[in-house]
């Protein structure tokens, strides 16, 4: 008879066994989520998509740390919202931003290093990092005291219109310039305009000079910063155009020059000329632009409907439309991805809350300061000495009809290949070649041997037939239906690689939009009536990318260029013109940029190079003596006039034949 035991009697192994037991998975089930994170497993996607396969759970799973939901989730939406490349923690769409922007290589390297391959100090990565609450610029970095020292306004570079400075304050919406001396600052109305007249100065409540005395007595000891370098597009959106982007981009691109302007005239009337000292080191690294402030434009045109009587007040509204900017919104994340847009809105906030704010650097566009100072775009020595292009030297700078957005081209030294970043993101972003042409690579043969393919021209028609109206100008009808038979008869015979007709306007949605970025980035000619649909021919391939900034990099490779294969001729930009209008917006664009234009009146071109050449004409060229362009005769004002342009088709198809056949490389 097996002996009895009391409950005070002391446990058996086998009852101490039991109790570890069910207290272990106890422990485990309690704490299912941290236990499964040990061995790397996702507790929700076991609970949720390999349950649910077994249809034994149906939760929710949430999201991932990178904002998107989990791979077993996600469907087609999410994919064409968030993308379906590989994202990684503290990375911009799976490229770092710290490291490989720093050490010149990587994705994002272009974005912050104008000359290339400089190398850059570690302690440059934690400026370039954006704002975090670990790493980078914390949320403590943007609360300063600054007591009675504020820190001064410097200016950085500077021509009428366009300027860079340091350590500007903004309260209330205004913007203020803190200098003790004056007569070392260019007058605010070389700056900035009125909000009201862009024609005028600004007023008072608009942009103002202080000292510092005057300015510590104002704003108190203590203010918030904003990091970074912001880009101030000034004016309402009639004043914008698809140029802000490229002319605000080449301001920037001043601040790694190696002769910034800095010849003005200060408020007291004096001339300043500061040629730079050549002593002075390059920047090694240029900080990406992290914000557009747009203080004059709101984020919608269209108001907001609410519900009527009787209406459901949850049902979501009508959708309206996105002021005009002259930027596509695709456009600014794929060559800008630091870059975020700020709105009336968005500045409204900042002036409502009757703070001052800091604005570590601010890169300032204002047309009307730009129109209001045209003689004076091209007074540094400096830049003059350093500009090498041929048409800039037989033009007097502003005075030629020059767009009014091109005073930072002949007022601000820049490097040679200041535009490459912006191209290449662009490219990455499509994942298109760098060289476009049809054919480019090479192959294997049978034996294995590497067989050089033949590489054929691409050709971009951007038409405006299908345009709705007021979009701008369009060729007759008969005359688009030829061009484009033609074309593609040239791409039948091989005398063209491919052929593309794309649609002008420049709201298209998403898919259209890159494939129409993809095609013109790699085209070598692009044709199509004037207008700003050709704006985007700015992201043809440059001649002047492949020219580096750095003197010392570019002199130690002269002894191997000789042997380099040689360089493709530059592409060509087509544009039509009705008789008796000719505007430069496109034509100053692509040429600044080293891109060959011409110029078109029905049967007739003008033909404006980058490199030497003969200049050759078609009938009746000879009525433009010296082959130079017309004086400029702007369309009508008003809206939008859909002018139908003439053309002698045969003859741009016999110019397309020949210019393919010489600008293969």
């Amino acid at each position: 008879m097996p002996h009895s035991r009391s409950w005070t009697a002391p446990p058996t192994r086998r009852e101490l066994t039991l109790l570890l037991f069910s207290l272990t998975i106890f422990v485990l089930s309690y704490n299912l989520e941290a236990s499964l994170g040990i061995v790397g497993l996702h507790p929700q996607k076991l609970t949720s998509s390999y349950l649910a396969t077994l249809g034994l759970g149906t939760k929710d799973p949430g999201f991932d740390p990178d904002g998107r939901r989990p791979k077993q989730w996600r469907d087609e939406l999410e994919n064409l919202i968030a993308g379906d490349w590989e994202w990684r923690e503290g990375e911009v769409s799976g490229v770092a931003r710290g490291s490989a922007a720093a050490s010149g290589s990587g994705r994002t390297a272009v974005m912050y290093n104008f000359g290339g391959n400089r190398k850059v100090a570690r302690s440059a990565q934690k400026e370039d990092r954006g704002v975090s609450l670990s790493t980078g610029v914390t949320v403590k970095d943007q609360f300063i005291k600054w007591g009675k020292d504020l820190p001064e306004t410097t200016v950085v570079s500077h021509t009428p219109g366009y300027t860079v400075l340091d350590n500007v304050i903004a309260v209330n919406g205004t913007f203020f310039v803190v200098a003790n001396d004056w007569t070392k600052m260019p007058k605010v109305g070389d700056i900035a305009s009125s909000s009201l007249d862009p024609t005028k100065p600004p007023r008072v409540q608009d942009w103002l000079m202080l000292t510092k005395n005057d300015a510590a007595e104002m704003f108190g000891p203590y203010a918030a910063k904003i990091h970074g370098t912001s880009w101030l597009a000034l004016g309402n959106a009639e004043s914008q155009d698809p140029y802000t982007l490229l002319s605000l981009f080449r301001t920037h691109a001043s601040v790694s020059s190696s002769a910034p302007s800095s010849s003005f005239t200060s408020s007291a009337g004096l001339h300043i000329i500061a040629p730079s000292d050549a002593s002075s080191p390059l920047p090694a690294s240029v900080p990406a632009p992290l914000r557009i402030i747009f203080p004059y434009i709101p984020t919608f045109s269209s108001p907001s409907i609410p519900p009527g009587p009787g209406e459901n007040p949850k049902t979501h509204p009508p959708p309206r439309e996105r002021a005009y900017t002259g930027i596509h919104p695709l456009l600014a994340k794929a060559a800008f991805p630091t870059l975020n847009a700020w709105y009336t809105e968005d500045w409204q906030d900042l002036a409502d809350m009757h703070v001052p704010f800091l604005l570590e650097r601010v890169v300032v566009a204002d047309r009307g300061a730009a129109e209001r100072g045209r003689e004076h775009w091209a007074s540094a020595p400096a830049v003059e000495a350093a500009r090498g292009n041929e048409l800039k030297k037989k033009r007097a700078p502003g005075r030629e009809g020059e767009p009014v957005w091109g005073a930072p081209f002949f007022g601000l030294a820049a490097p040679e290949n200041w535009w490459a970043p912006a191209r290449a993101a662009l490219l990455r972003y499509l994942h298109a070649a760098a060289d476009g042409a049809a054919g480019a690579g090479a192959s294997r043969s049978l034996w294995g041997l590497a067989k050089k393919q033949v590489r054929k021209p691409v050709v971009a028609y951007v038409s405006m037939q299908d345009a709705p109206a007021g979009a701008g100008a369009r060729l007759f009808d008969q005359d688009h239906e030829r061009l484009v038979t033609g074309l593609r008869e040239l791409e039948r015979q091989g005398v063209l690689g491919e052929v593309h007709v794309l649609r002008g306007n420049g709201s298209v949605p998403a898919p259209e939009w890159e494939e129409r970025m993809s095609a013109i980035a790699r085209s070598t000619i692009v044709l199509g009536p004037y207008g700003f649909h050709l704006a985007d021919s700015v992201f043809m391939r440059s001649p002047l990318e492949a020219k580096k900034s750095d003197p010392a990099a570019a002199a130690g490779k002269a002894q191997k260029q000789d042997d380099a294969p040689k360089a493709p001729p530059a592409p060509l930009l087509m544009e039509f013109f009705p008789t008796g209008t000719f505007v430069r917006d496109q034509q100053f664009a692509v040429q600044a940029l080293g891109i060959d234009y011409m110029a078109w009146w029905n049967e007739r071109y003008v033909p404006l190079t980058s490199s030497p050449r003969t200049k050759r004409v078609l009938t009746r060229a000879q009525e433009i003596l010296g082959g130079n362009l017309p004086d400029v005769v702007s369309p009508p004002p008003g809206p939008v006039q859909d002018t139908r342009v003439a053309l002698d088709v045969d003859a741009v198809l016999r110019t397309v034949r020949e210019e393919a056949s010489r600008r293969l490389p």
